[in-house]
């Protein structure tokens, strides 16, 4: 009976002498695992089996180890023939071999449990790092809400280190008011009684210093199967300088000069104290209507109001900056005329329109004045707060006011009789500066963005008004208004900063959504350490790898200075090594290639594309080599002007007869058929003995969205 256990145990058993520690006798399953022939055995100690650095410790066991009994090691290492390192556990007792004082000894192989320990640790270690060095403070509270974790981030927003908050609730701080505290107990009121598994919110708290901080906390609840709370994890953020931030512009916004309204679309959602001036009404007469609700059902030029402001609001939504007069109607009936300046704004990931109303009445008025009377006009034109100047048919200065001079340092005798574009015009932009009053102003004011030089020399930005005056068809005269815009030309600047601060901000929110996909990752990663069901565990890792693929694609934008396009080569071979890495066994040899000529995508085709190539990959990993030992995936990725050729083959075993009515019922393949119709294209399958190729095309493609019909066929499928 002895003789048989030892010839069919499945683990490799020997039997050495307790003496020199030769060999006598082993199993096949010893030979297998080894690498050794029979007649090896001779010249072989229990010596042979381990690694020379370990050969010390093996001493050091020997030395205590009790002649009777069973003795249990701890974990070591052996080596095989060829030198490969395994881990075991080895079991003994004394045994009697042919009148030898001698030691059976039974081994276990359990390199897959220590690697697998070794993958937990190290995804563990990951995620406390991410833990501690999230820029988002991170708290975990029990069902009672008390304290169990407090990062690093959260020690640096509020001040509290780890001991001195640990098993504390939120009742330990102090809040800014009891408005801000009775925030936190409805939301933890939400959480405790199950009405939601998630809650955001924002409060201001105190600091330990007395620090006031403003918080953005986003909170989660974990429950047990019958909806008890087990735990709860928030996310806060400060948000300190944003709100400062918001309220310096919120300043901006209701001490402006000229009426502003926010829309939605074409509806009135805000607006400052200037807008009720000049409509002569309140914020609630004016929020929600539309500018229709202001305007007389006809404009001067006899278009309908409401036709031609959807026209403008359409334009500026385009990206397209409207400034324009317009006829609007006060509360009570009046009709006064504005200008008009559209510009598309985005705000918390929604697009709106800001109008930018001045009431052009006084100004209508002025010039209506001036045609009646000169006199009245002179005194206008001479003590008028812009600069402005009068020009003969010539362009030769005729009359120039007081703002003027100052403006540009000269004086009305300097420059009376001259071209006034030799005059403060750069010399190389004579040619292209429009001669008033030239034909050109014939139908009506001009208006432009120009420079020009003081007397000084010194450069000015001006936004230049030229109104020509024509007799008879005629041009007689023309006026030249000049505001001086230096300081919005600043202004400017400083926003196409702001736009580069914007810019910076989309880096970190893909680095944020990166590092959040990560430890989705990390956590299906550590469920996959936790389960024995080989099936949940696969498909706990092919929703890893899912994961990963779209993870990569925002670590990639974070790092790339085009926030939109993706270098598809670099990202084909990091998501098939991640694959290769995750799925390729060791009891396998699975070799990978990789061909992907150099070319980008818009993210819109770059994920969908990738998804795809990620399932496919998956799949071969995962079926194709069923009682195989060796085979090769390869995975080519070309184009050819527009179109991009995607092609996953591997030399397994083929796909079965009834791959058509399988892949009914297949999540991978329903997300392929998916997947193919957001592309517009359709995947072509190829298999037999030979192996399988999965094959799709598509056109490249740069609009911000892509989705048609699609369909999945095959060809000599069986």
């Amino acid at each position: 009976m002895d003789q048989l256990l030892f010839d069919l145990n499945p683990n490799p058993v020997l039997i050495y002498v307790t003496g020199d520690l030769r060999i006598l006798k082993v199993n096949k399953a010893f030979l297998e695992k080894y690498g050794y022939e029979e007649g090896e055995l001779d010249s072989l100690t229990i010596r042979d089996l381990r690694p020379k650095e370990d050969v010390k410790e093996l001493e050091n066991v020997l030395g205590n180890l009790q002649y009777e009994g069973i003795n249990h090691s701890g974990v070591v290492r052996h080596q095989a023939k060829d030198g490969e390192l395994f881990y075991v556990k080895v079991s003994s007792h004394a045994y009697q071999f042919n009148e030898k004082d001698a030691r059976l000894v039974v081994i276990h192989d359990i390199t897959d449990r220590v690697e697998a320990e070794r993958r937990a640790k190290k995804a563990f270690e990951e995620l406390n790092h991410h833990f501690n060095n999230s820029p988002l403070a991170m708290i975990k509270w029990d069902a009672d809400f008390h304290i169990l974790e407090w990062s690093k981030r959260a020690e640096e927003i509020t001040g509290y280190s780890r001991d001195a908050v640990m098993g504390r609730t939120p009742h330990h701080f102090r809040f800014y008011s009891n408005k801000d505290l009775q925030v936190v107990e409805n939301n933890m009121e939400v959480l405790i009684t199950g009405q939601q598994d998630k809650t955001n919110f924002e409060i201001e708290m105190y600091s330990k210093d007395g620090t006031l901080v403003n918080l953005s906390v986003h909170a989660s609840a974990l429950r047990e199967d019958n909806g008890s709370l087990i735990s709860v994890l928030t996310f806060i953020e400060d948000i300190t300088e944003q709100k400062k931030t918001e309220l310096r512009y919120q300043r901006l916004f209701e001490n402006a000069n000229d009426g502003i309204f926010i829309m939605d679309a074409y509806q009135f959602i805000e607006c400052n104290d200037e807008v009720c001036n000049i409509f002569g009404c309140t914020k609630d007469d004016i929020l929600g209507k539309t500018p229709m609700d202001f305007s007389p059902e006809y404009q001067p030029d006899g278009r309908p109001s409401r036709e031609k402001a959807q026209e403008k609001v359409d334009l500026a939504l385009e990206e397209n900056p409207q400034v324009f007069e317009w006829k609007h109607k006060k509360l009570d009936g009046t009709l006064i005329d504005v200008e008009v300046s559209l510009n598309r704004l985005e705000l918390a990931n929604k697009v709106y329109v800001q109008a930018i109303v001045r009431d052009l009445t006084e100004q209508k008025k002025a010039q209506e004045q001036l045609r009646k009377n000169e006199q009245l006009f002179r005194k206008l034109f001479l003590k008028a707060p812009g600069a402005m100047i009068m020009v003969d048919k010539e362009n030769r200065v005729k009359m120039v006011n007081q703002s003027f001079e100052e403006l540009f340092g000269y004086t009305q005798e300097e420059l009376i009789g001259q071209d006034l574009d030799e005059v403060i015009v750069a010399k190389n932009e004579l040619e292209s500066v429009p001669r008033m009053p030239g034909k050109e102003f014939k139908d009506g004011k001009f208006y432009s963005d120009v420079a020009r030089y003081t007397k000084a020399g010194k450069k000015l930005h001006l936004l230049l008004g030229a109104i020509p005056v024509f007799l008879d068809d005629e041009p007689i005269a023309g006026f030249g208004i000049y505001v001086d815009i230096t300081e919005q030309k600043e202004y400017e600047r400083k926003l196409q900063e702001s736009v580069k601060e914007k810019q910076v901000l989309l880096e970190e929110i893909h680095h944020r959504v990166k590092n959040n996909l990560a430890i989705v990752s990390g956590l299906l990663q550590m469920q996959v350490l936790s389960v024995d069901d080989v099936r949940l565990t696969n498909f706990l890792q092919v929703s890893q790898l899912r994961i990963q693929s779209m993870a990569i694609v925002h670590e990639m934008l974070y790092q790339s200075k085009n926030l939109s396009e993706i270098q598809m080569d670099r990202y084909v071979e990091r998501l098939v090594e991640q694959i290769a890495d995750t799925l390729n066994p060791q009891h396998q040899d699975i070799e990978v290639h990789i061909e992907s000529d150099k070319f980008v995508l818009n993210i819109n085709q770059a994920i969908p594309c990738a998804l795809i190539i990620n399932e496919l990959v998956t799949n071969s990993f995962e079926f194709a080599f069923e009682d195989r030992s060796m085979g090769t995936i390869e995975v080519l990725v070309s184009q050819k002007d527009d179109v991009i050729e995607v092609e996953e083959r591997d030399d397994g075993r083929g796909l079965p007869d009834n791959f058509d009515e399988m892949r009914k019922t297949s999540l991978g393949m329903s997300l392929i058929e998916n997947l193919t119709k957001q592309l517009g294209t359709k995947i072509n399958i190829n298999t037999g003995d030979w192996g399988t190729s999965f094959k799709f095309c598509f056109t490249k493609a740069d609009d911000p969205g892509s989705s048609s019909s699609g369909r999945i066929s095959s060809k000599n499928v069986g």
